[in-house]
C-alpha cells in the first residue's frame, strides 16, 4: 500500500465511520428536507475523501474541500485508483468559493469547531450560503459543550487494512480556557506495516461551541432555515432541544 503517510494512517484510524450509514442517512434527510432534487455535492472538510467517495460511488457530482494539500493529494489519488470523478479543492472552509453552486453541502467530524474565531464562524456560514442552491441542504456534525463532561477525554482504539495496522489515542483537555473560549485536543497514531513503522502526533486548539451559539451563528447568517436536529445518523435519533447531547447532527435548509 505504499509509504505509511498521515493521510493514509489516518484514513485506517478513522474507518471504523461508516461511510455508507452516513450518507444512508443523508440521502433520507435530503428526501425529506430539501425543496430541490440533490445532484451535486460539497464536503466541507472533506480530509482524506471517506464520505465523498461514497457519494461518488453513488453517482453523485462530488467536490471536496480541504485546507490540508498532502491530504487533498491523498483524496485525489484514492479518487484515481477508484476510477471516481470526484474534484478536490484546497482551501479554507471558512473563505472557499465554489466554481459551481452545489445542491448539497456536507461537514463531518465535529470539523467546524477547528474554527477557533467568531468571525471565522461566522465567514464560514457566508461561504456556504454561496455555495448552495435555495432549497438545498446543508447537513453538518458538530460537537458542542453544554454537556462537557460527556466527551470522551481519553480513547484507544485499533484499525488494520490489509497489512498495516493502526492503533489511536485521542485526548482532550478537560480544561476550556475562559479567555479563548478553546480546548485542547490531541491525536497520536501507531502505524505498523511488514516492513515500516511510522508515528504521528497533532494536537489542535477548538473553539467550546454551545448549542445556542451555533444557533446564533446560524440565525445571524440568515441564510438557513434549521429544519431538525439529531444525536446520530439515525433518523430515529431526532432530539428534543432541551436535551441537547454533546454530539449534533444539524440539517439546514437554504433559503
Amino acid at each position: 500500500m505504499g509509504q505509511l503517510s498521515f493521510p493514509l494512517v489516518y484514513d485506517i484510524a478513522f474507518q471504523f465511520r461508516s461511510a455508507k450509514r452516513t450518507v444512508d442517512f443523508v440521502e433520507w434527510s435530503s428526501a425529506t428536507y430539501a425543496d430541490i432534487p440533490i445532484t451535486r455535492v460539497v464536503d466541507i472538510a472533506c480530509g482524506t475523501g471517506h464520505y465523498l467517495r461514497e457519494f461518488a460511488i453513488r453517482g453523485y457530482e462530488t467536490i471536496g474541500v480541504d485546507l490540508n494539500p498532502s491530504t487533498c493529494r491523498y483524496a485525489k489519488a484514492r479518487a484515481r485508483a477508484a476510477a471516481l470523478p470526484m474534484t478536490i479543492m484546497c482551501d479554507d472552509m471558512a473563505h472557499f468559493a465554489l466554481p459551481e453552486r452545489c445542491d448539497l453541502g456536507v461537514n463531518f467530524f465535529d470539523s467546524l469547531t477547528y474554527l477557533t474565531e467568531p468571525a471565522a464562524i461566522t465567514a464560514h456560514f457566508e461561504a456556504v450560503a454561496r455555495a448552495i442552491n435555495p432549497g438545498g441542504l446543508y447537513v453538518i456534525e458538530f460537537g458542542v459543550i453544554d454537556h462537557f463532561e460527556n466527551h470522551n477525554v481519553e480513547e484507544v482504539w485499533t484499525e488494520r487494512r490489509q497489512d498495516i495496522q493502526v492503533t489511536s489515542t485521542y485526548m482532550r483537555d478537560s480544561w476550556i480556557n475562559p479567555r479563548s473560549n478553546t480546548f485542547e485536543e490531541q491525536c497520536s497514531f501507531s502505524a505498523t506495516s511488514p516492513d515500516q513503522v511510522a508515528f504521528f502526533q497533532v494536537r489542535f486548539r477548538k473553539m467550546a461551541l454551545a448549542f445556542e451559539e451555533f444557533e446564533t451563528f446560524v440565525k445571524q447568517n440568515g441564510c438557513f432555515t434549521p429544519l431538525a436536529y439529531y444525536d446520530d445518523f439515525d433518523k430515529k435519533a431526532e432530539f428534543d432541544e432541551d436535551l441537547v447531547p454533546w454530539r449534533v447532527v444539524a440539517i439546514l435548509r437554504k433559503n
